[in-house]
């Protein structure tokens, strides 16, 4: 009932978190606009707060009303109010101004997304209830991830680092026609500041608790009528919240430096040219896990090492030996090439656009396996990666379609893609393993049989010295190697059959192969009768020149009705597909292989611009069906890989409305997910049913898939003579949700709510801005994640969401 009544209140409110401007909107976007060669950074995103109000002197001229948002989700530009799709955009001002540090936190204001970043190696990202845990780096994410036209293929790059962003549009839905592979259930399309016509810049400096610091800038312009350049830059720091108390240090520790150079050149009249140079290195201590429920057994073993030992998952603390760490950076380089070819016989406003670029991404990592003051097992992990990319495309317009009905705007073109990835992974026992052997936990893992023994052997971390000798080094090693070429060929267009009504139809063929060698290899002393192989249930196997071969066709259709320029009404079908894979975490060689994901999705939708563009509205009823879902269950230490199949159907709405009371400005948003498994008849069970069980989730909800999601942001603007006061506040609904595929109690989070707020004051011409706010004003304390601990059967890791947290930041423009 708390939740119905929460909905109550929200249920009208939806949100495209955007800022608006009092500012008179136009009509659809002119021709020349719309160009898909035409330079992005000039695009007038809005964001979710409100601008500077008109001075008193000069009344606000009632025909004046929201600023159009322009997206490039079709890869041309158009208002965001005719894109036929359900789609979020939000501007670099938004995400300054609610101190959002990465995507996880501009994704809490957008209906059915959810973003996990604690884990930087491997985020999980869900749209519409459907995501990839890449824990597993064999698993490619089922979001699609670009950043300025250049497609990543590894879930990894969704935490690297966010700064100088010009806006980031999040396309829900499977978006294989236009953007390829991987887009099964959306994509994020990050576009970043380019330089502008007149040198400007800008810097932030913010400050928060934790020791938290950021500095973000960036400076530039056009020098010439034929050169200009954009320099950013983004340097952050901070201590975390989550504090280990047997190694006296702070778990979230970070360092992050990052660089980016944009080169924009003219050549020709005709030609523009965008070189892009990006550098990132990011330091963190790492992991951020509490243990959660610790038994009896458990209990008495780990006090031996920490008197003080607790497995309370809301109070920030932890308590384990190893000092964990990762380290992770990258480096992009890419090309735009846009020859504006003008008129070509009937075809107006002609582009051919080639983009081509190379991106590396290196990670290193120690983690602390058991997760407590024991060394019991670590996990030690190096990854490698390297992407190329290229992608030809032509676009234009003409009057009719042969003569028929009214303009067609179209895209056609081809993509190549190559990648080369390598992982090395080993688990190792730790120092103190030999004490651990004796303990009721133990008995369990090996004998399967949570009855294995009514209590602990012996207790005594001694055992772990006097044994330590004997084991000596003793781990199971993982080498993965993947060499991937995809190409692909596509096309779009909108046809304006008439004045109301629009049809886009459009088609990907792609082509994927991918060689694979994949080996697992125990190492000790006493081989081929080492300890962690027996701990994880693991063998010697080896599987080179594994290969994979695989097609798909994706097609799109879409009808829109255009009831008049401030309202449309659309129905949609749209296929998407993720390749296949091998498994690269098996303990066994066996069942390597798993199927590629296909989504289809049919998605009736209405966008709407009320009162003199006032309110802007916008609604979509969908359903998806996804076959072969790529699914990883855990087993304790061990990660098992295969197929089911799941359906999910929701609702999602955003508004932005400009109230008659011109300070003041209502945005919100809201989602409705009913995502369940078609299929799924081996999937692993609560601990509680028995180690390695497994059980039927046919008809049950998939985990990370919240029922509901709502946010309502009131912003209250006020003008003070040559300043202005800016006051913003948001109410964030987080529905129901298991975090670990089981559906194990321990892992449900309740539905819950999150305040936050800011006050800025700045100069009316915008020129400096400060700003001090919070988040999760009232310290609700929740768990983001809980999954079933790896030695301790019954045990469970827990990640707890972010508690209370203020800041302060200075904004500068020029």
């Amino acid at each position: 009932m708390r939740a119905l009544a929460a909905f109550a209140v929200v249920l009208p409110l939806v949100c495209v978190d955007v800022e608006a401007q009092e500012t008179a909107a136009p009509e659809t976007p002119p021709a020349d606009a719309q160009a898909d060669g035409a330079p992005l950074d000039t695009i007038p995103v809005a964001s979710a707060d409100a601008p500077p109000p008109v001075p008193a002197a000069e009344p606000q001229d009632e025909a004046q009303g929201l600023a159009e948002i322009v997206v490039t989700a079709q890869k041309r530009k158009q208002s965001l109010h005719d894109v036929p799709i359900s789609v979020s955009a939000l501007s670099g001002d938004l995400l300054k101004d609610i101190n959002a540090s990465n995507l996880a936190d501009a994704s809490t204001y957008i209906p059915n997304v959810r973003v996990d970043a604690d884990d930087l190696g491997s985020p999980q990202v869900f749209i519409r209830g459907f995501g990839t845990n890449t824990f597993n780096p064999s698993f490619e994410s089922s979001v699609g991830f670009v950043e300025d036209e250049i497609f990543y293929g590894r879930g990894a790059y969704f935490t690297e680092s966010m700064f100088d962003i010009d806006r980031v549009e999040v396309l829900r839905g499977p978006q294989g026609t236009l953007f390829g592979k991987n887009t099964v259930a959306g994509l994020y399309n990050v576009i970043t500041a380019s330089p502008t016509e007149q040198f400007s810049g800008n810097l932030r400096l913010s400050t928060g608790q934790y020791n938290e610091q950021r500095l973000e800038g960036g400076v530039g312009g056009m020098f010439n009528d034929w050169f200009g350049a954009r320099l950013a830059v983004l340097a952050q720091s901070g201590d975390g919240e989550l504090y280990n108390q047997y190694l006296d240090r702070d778990e979230d520790k970070m360092r992050q430096k990052a660089g980016r150079l944009k080169l924009r050149l003219l050549p020709l009249d005709d030609v523009t040219m965008d070189v892009t140079l990006q550098r990132s290195v990011t330091d963190i201590n790492f992991w951020p896990y509490e243990l959660f429920a610790l038994d009896t057994g458990t209990r008495n073993y780990l006090d031996k090492f920490d008197p003080d030992i607790e497995d309370d998952p809301y109070d920030f603390r932890t308590s384990f030996d190893q000092p964990g760490f990762i380290n992770k950076n990258s480096a992009t380089e890419s090309l735009k090439t846009d020859w504006a070819m003008g008129d070509l016989g009937g075809i107006r406003d002609a582009h051919l656009i080639l983009i081509g670029g190379y991106s590396n991404l290196a990670i290193n990592q120690l983690n602390d396996l058991d997760v407590s003051p024991a060394d019991l097992l670590r996990l030690y992990n190096y990854e490698d990666y390297g992407q190329t990319s290229a992608e030809l495309r032509f676009s234009g317009r003409s009057d009719s379609l042969f003569g028929l009905g009214q303009s067609v705007d179209f895209v056609a073109g081809g993509f190549f893609f190559e990648s080369n990835y390598k992982l090395r992974a080993q688990v190792a026992v730790g120092h103190d393993i030999g004490s651990y052997v004796l303990t009721q936990d133990a008995w369990q893992l090996i004998t399967g049989n949570l009855n294995a023994l009514p209590g602990n052997i012996a207790t005594l971390p001694i055992l772990g010295d006097l044994l330590a000798g004997v084991i000596g080094d003793d781990a199971y090693q993982f080498d993965y190697r993947q060499k991937l070429k995809s190409g692909a060929l596509y096309a779009q267009m909108t046809w304006n059959i008439s004045e109301h009504w629009a049809l886009t139809p459009g088609i990907r063929y792609n082509r994927e192969t991918k060689d694979v060698d994949s080996a697992g290899t125990a190492h000790c002393r006493t081989a081929p009768t080492c300890l962690t192989p027996l701990l994880l249930g693991a063998k010697d196997y080896s599987h080179p020149n594994l290969k994979r071969d695989e097609t798909d066709w994706s097609p799109k259709v879409a009808l829109q009705y255009i009831w008049d320029p401030n309202l449309n009404v659309y129905a949609s079908y749209a296929r998407g597909y993720k390749s296949g894979g091998y498994n690269s975490l098996s303990y066994t060689g066996e069942d390597l292989a798993f199927k590629p994901e296909k989504a289809g999705t049919a998605e009736v939708g209405f966008k709407g611009r009320f009162f003199e563009r006032r309110l802007n509205f916008n609604m979509a009823l969908y359903q998806t069906k996804l076959d072969d879902l790529q699914v990883l269950a855990f087993h304790g230490a061990t990660t098992n890989v295969g197929n089911a199949s799941a359906t999910s159907q929701g609702l999602e709405a955003d508004f932005q409305w400009l109230t008659p009371w011109r300070m003041l400005m209502l945005n919100g948003s809201f989602g409705l997910i009913d995502a369940s498994y078609d299929q799924y008849p081996d999937a692993p069970a609560p601990i509680s049913q028995g180690i390695n069980a497994t059980q039927d989730l046919k008809g049950k909800r998939l985990a990370f898939t919240p029922k509901q999601t709502a946010t309502l942001t009131p912003v209250l603007t006020l003008p003070l003579g040559s300043l202005v006061a800016r006051l913003s506040a948001d109410a964030i609904w987080q529905g129901e949700q298991y975090t670990d595929t089981d559906l194990d109690p321990h892992t449900r989070v309740g539905g819950y709510m999150e305040y936050a707020a800011r006050l800025s004051l700045g100069s009316a011409d915008d020129l400096w801005t400060l700003t001090v706010g919070g988040s999760n004003l009232g310290d609700k304390r929740v768990l983001n994640q809980a999954t079933d601990a790896v030695l301790f059967p019954g045990t469970y890791y827990a990640q707890q969401s972010a508690g209370r947290q203020y800041y302060a930041a200075l904004a500068i423009n020029w």
